[in-house]
């Protein structure tokens, strides 16, 4: 099938070299800017570490998602964008399920994305025990995202895998945006969005509603998102506001076993399609920045965020209800010193969070509320110190150091008394974690970078309950040092690459022992190594006033391999890392035109990975191929997008996602596959009125 994917690229790629077309001159459009800000990604200014340097310029491995590249993508999902870097891996089983793991790191999450932070403007969205949901967000109503591969706790807290940061768009132009986008399994996504730019000031307000009928059995989803977002600017004051509001529905088909897949992989699991089990949450999430600049390079920012969900989510085998809300601040006081040929910066920060989390567990009569299994309530609290500093010498040397103190504590409460109280408290050995980074900027084209860092990531809550209301109380969060060595430069002025070599060291390797059906124990069973090569080429293949086009491919080769490693009496040292393939590839081809069209393929390979601690059974190996073209045209008041794209053109059979070490439940057969989706489209029509 490989074989019959490149057969089918090359004439496209070759007929790409030899179209030949006009330049034409357009007073209102503003394609060249298009054009560097889909291709020339390394001239982007990043955010990371408050830094505001180039992304060539900074030292470490860092991704940029620009939001064209996010919304040019025949998909709905987030995992083919971020998939497209070397290094990060998203698994998607469904809309509403997905695992974002970072060189390794999370894997071990049976449902969700843990041990990695993310941030939406200076608003936190991972929660108190370190779980992230990234599906809610409005991908369309993003700047940028920035991915920060490896720990970066010396600024960000805990996060032994690394960090994404979604930047808001700020509207330059007012204006009213409508965009409708379509695709199989009767999947339609509205979005309409108000924006106003005025001189001290830009506000928008977005509005998006999504429904899909699913690929697989019992896969229905609904989600509405709001979206607001201001900037106010005085003098030397500046104000952000940001809130959102998501309300979603979505069923469960669950994962199926080995016959199901490769049979009928449209079914969802027997037990969740007998019960129609879903989950349905409304929450909402918002917070406040203040930057204030004063005289001598002084500036100090202010944050205060907080966040509310409500869940229900019925399964086969209970009610979950969940309420959580929670509460923090983070603040930063800055300073930029000059002397001579030497700049450096000075930043001393603090970030603290408080959540309360309450969930109870009920019987399942027929989908209706039967008597109450448990009752609970955890208070969640951490508190970060971080203290950062960057030095440039003469214009040829970067050092960035930072370190941060945490400490993190728990306090559980069991309302449900019939099996005796389980309530504590668990409070975590303070952790300092620092992180120093280090780039030899040698000419204009060629930076040598090393990064040396710490990251940790504490248990969850229930990791730390065991069976007949005990707890355990010796259980110590997973940490892990991280070291890089790296180069980025460009041969003449078509070439642009990127080379990293890792290796990362994680102790304490959190597991989690599945026991029943809804139950899962929670201990330190040893460690893992993660060695790694990343590569990243960009190759200017067309550079024409009127027409650019990129050739892109990055791959990443790994040999993550469990260390230490005991699991109930069985020694599996030396074996490979669950649920992490050993090489991904990219190939891509990004083309646009100064008439408005573009085209971009995408080529994605995946090797085989481990489903099972003891490497008995590994998934297949396999490749896909997506397509996305379109057309842009720009007029004085008005303008007018459309595209259409195929995403898995060879309908290639795979699983999107697996679960790791699945067990067997009854007469059942182990469940480790996700089915990924079959050949599908996407079409989308982009209107915009300016003022």
């Amino acid at each position: 099938m490989a074989k019959t994917n490149l057969h089918f690229l090359i004439p496209i790629f070759f007929l790409l070299l030899t179209f030949q077309s006009r330049a034409q001159n357009r007073t209102e459009s503003n394609t060249d800017q298009v054009v560097d800000t889909l291709i020339n990604i390394q001239e982007v200014v990043v955010k990371a570490f408050g830094s505001d340097k180039r992304l060539f310029d900074t030292p470490g491995s860092i991704g940029v998602l620009t939001n064209r590249q996010l919304i040019r993508e025949p998909s709905f999902t987030l995992a083919p964008s971020v998939n497209k870097f070397a290094g990060v891996w998203m698994q998607s089983g469904s809309i509403n399920t997905n695992r974002l793991t970072i060189r390794g790191i999370g894997t071990r999450s049976p449902y969700g994305t843990n041990k990695i932070r993310a941030y939406y403007g200076d608003i936190p969205l991972t929660n108190g025990v370190g779980e992230t949901t990234l599906e809610d967000l409005d991908l369309e109503q993003m700047a940028d995202i920035e991915i920060i591969k490896g720990p970066a706790s010396g600024f960000y807290g805990s996060g032994l895998g690394g960090v994404l940061l979604f930047n808001p768009a700020k509207p330059n132009r007012t204006h009213f945006a409508q965009s409708i986008s379509v695709g199989s399994f009767a999947t339609v996504k509205y979005s309409g969005k108000l924006a106003v730019a005025a001189k001290n000031s830009s506000h928008s307000l977005v509005y998006s509603r999504f429904h899909s009928d699913g690929y697989r059995q019992n896969n229905e989803t609904n989600r509405h998102n709001i979206t607001l977002a201001s900037t106010f600017t005085r003098k030397q004051t500046t104000v952000n506001l940001l809130g959102a509001f998501i309300q979603t529905e979505a069923f469960i088909p669950s994962s199926i076993d080995m016959k199901t897949y490769q049979a009928t992989p449209k079914k969802a699991a027997a037990n969740w399609a007998a019960t129609r089990g879903y989950e349905e949450y409304k929450k909402a999430f918002g917070g406040m920045t203040v930057q204030q600049n004063f005289e001598r390079n002084w500036l100090a920012k202010i944050s205060i965020f907080g966040q509310f969900n409500k869940n229900n989510e019925l399964r086969p085998f209970n009610i979950l209800q969940e309420k959580n809300h929670y509460l923090g601040e983070r603040s930063v006081l800055e300073k930029k010193i000059i002397s001579g040929k030497i700049t450096s910066r000075i930043m001393l920060g603090n970030e603290f969070f408080t959540e309360n989390y309450q969930w109870q567990t009920l019987q399942n009569k027929d989908r209706a509320v039967g008597n109450l299994l448990s009752d609970n309530e955890e208070f969640r609290w951490y508190n970060n110190v971080f203290l950062l500093t960057d030095l440039t010498i003469e214009e040829q040397f970067v050092v960035s150091a930072s370190l941060n103190w945490n400490r993190t504590s728990y306090r559980y409460e069991d309302h449900f008394l019939l099996n005796g109280d389980q309530g504590g408290e668990q409070k975590f050995p303070q952790i300092i974690s620092p992180r120093i980074a280090a780039s030899w900027i040698a000419n204009e084209k060629f930076r040598l970078f090393s990064v040396i860092s710490h990251g940790f990531s504490p248990p969850t809550l229930e990791e730390t309950l065991m069976p007949g209301g005990l707890r355990n109380t010796s259980i110590k969060p997973e940490t892990g040092w991280n070291f890089e060595l790296g180069t980025k430069g460009s041969v003449g002025k078509s070439l642009f690459f990127e080379l990293s070599a890792y290796y990362m060291k994680v102790k304490n390797l959190l597991v989690a022992q599945r026991a029943g059906e809804d139950e899962y124990i929670g201990i330190n069973a040893g460690g893992t190594n993660h060695p790694g090569l990343e590569i990243k080429l960009d190759y200017r293949l067309i550079n024409r006033p009127d027409w650019k086009t990129f050739f892109r491919m990055n791959s990443s080769f790994t040999r993550y391999r469990f260390a230490d490693f005991t699991d109930k009496g069985n020694d599996y040292s030396g074996n490979k890392l669950t649920g992490s393939p050993e090489m991904l590839t990219n190939w891509m081809l990004e083309t646009i035109h100064s008439k408005g069209f573009f085209l971009n393929l995408h080529y994605l390979t995946v090797g085989r990975m481990p489903l099972r601690d003891d490497n008995s059974i590994f998934t297949d190996a396999y490749s896909l191929a997506n397509l996305m073209a379109g057309y842009e045209k720009m007029f004085k008041h008005f303008s007018i997008g459309i595209s259409a794209g195929a995403q898995n053109l060879f309908d290639v059979r795979y699983a999107s996602m697996v679960l790791i070490n699945a067990t067997a439940i009854g007469t059942q057969s182990p469940r480790y596959y996700y089915p990924g989706l079959p050949r599908n489209f996407k079409s989308a029509i982009n209107l915009k009125y300016y003022f």
